[in-house]
């Protein structure tokens, strides 16, 4: 019989620690979601029994919380799964195999890691794009099938002010269905926000590109204290505000994505209006997505500093050390709340602490 060479057996074993990981974070993985789809099941089940939802209500109403299960799993699942992969080589022996053979045991590590990097990636495109997303339609499955709401589509806004870029907004309503404003009054102010013309009108509606004013006047100021008046029936203006703008009020923070959290902070920065906890939740979400990566690297250094191992011990240590990571983590991103560290510090500073923390543990390993 033919030996595998040296060069082949390293792959052979690094497709098996990869497929053992992926069983494990896997089945954890499902498990963690499992358990809070109950529980949240129960903590809601009289509101939707009294809803009087069908089968095909409730599978979907689950599958909407799923990505955010997902998201809110996915750390702890990575890192249970790589303890006991390991763990469990360890207990078989199948490590002291591996170091007696000559081979370093650290180079089995780079299929772990390979799997971190990716599930880091999920977690990035969830918290971005996909939990805003579901969490939007979650609300509105709320609204229309348990409180048996109409749909937000159809709702209008009523008697509100909006600042935009250069202007104030005094708003009568805005009907969302057919983009268009009744009873609006806009103050247009200059870059020394001194008042420079007031427009009035009965409607304003969405064309596509700009706003069509219907049965208006306006009301200008020259800056020698002059005053002009203007009558119409209909006229285009072209304003920085968009229907979407308006129908945003109406829109939580955890429902948007990274594009439109980044204009809403935008927007409140140029409008004068402190943004620093909407910045923060921005940064953050980017940052937490680095969370598999750095707890999949603690785990192996648990499991691999020793041949002896207690795989329950060595579990309840892992989970203990992620809690004070996120503990340390939400410390740190308070102080960037709070304005006394730079907000990139904030959600940086707690990764690098940890990174370190594993990295040396690590490097304390037995070949």
């Amino acid at each position: 019989m033919m030996k595998a060479s040296p060069a082949i057996r390293p792959r052979i074993l690094e497709a098996y620690v990869a497929r053992e990981f992926l069983k494990l974070a896997s089945l954890s993985l499902a498990t963690f979601i499992s358990v809070f789809l109950v529980v949240d099941f129960f903590e809601k089940i009289d509101r939707l029994v009294r809803a009087h939802l069908g089968i095909g209500d409730l599978l979907h109403y689950f599958l909407l919380k799923v990505p955010f299960a997902v998201a809110e799993t996915l750390p702890p699942a990575v890192l249970l799964g790589v303890m006991l992969a390991f763990g469990l080589m360890s207990r078989s022996h199948e490590t002291m195999a591996i170091r007696t053979s000559g081979l370093d045991i650290l180079r089995l590590t780079r299929p772990a890691l390979v799997i971190a990097l990716l599930a880091a990636v999920l977690l990035l495109s969830l918290k971005l794009y996909l939990v805003p997303w579901s969490q939007g339609r979650l609300h509105l499955f709320w609204e229309a099938k348990v409180e048996k709401k109409p749909p937000p589509s159809l709702l209008s806004m009523q008697h509100f002010w909006y600042k935009g870029d250069g202007v104030i907004y005094n708003i009568l309503l805005f009907r969302k269905d057919i983009q268009t404003l009744e009873g609006v009054k806009i103050y247009l102010f200059d870059r020394q926000f001194n008042l420079i013309q007031i427009m009035a009108a009965a409607r304003a509606q969405w064309q596509g590109d700009h706003w069509r004013f219907y049965q208006g006047f306006i009301q200008t100021f020259e800056p020698g204290g002059e005053e002009f008046g203007e009558k119409f029936q209909e006229r285009d203006v072209v304003l920085t505000e968009r229907p979407e703008d308006f129908a945003g009020l109406e829109k939580k923070v955890t429902e948007m994505d990274v594009a439109e959290l980044h204009r809403f902070v935008q927007r409140l920065e140029r409008d004068g209006y402190k943004s620093t906890s909407y910045r923060l939740d921005l940064y953050r979400r980017i940052s937490l997505s680095i969370t598999p990566l750095i707890l999949v690297v603690l785990g192996m250094a648990l499991t691999l500093r020793g041949e002896r191992i207690n795989i329950p011990a060595m579990v309840t240590v892992g989970l203990g050390l992620m809690f004070g990571y996120w503990l340390f983590f939400g410390l740190c991103a308070s102080f960037g709340e709070a304005g006394r560290w730079p907000l990139l510090w904030a959600v940086t500073i707690p990764h690098l602490c940890f990174g370190a923390v594993t990295l040396g543990l690590l490097r304390q390993v037995a070949r």
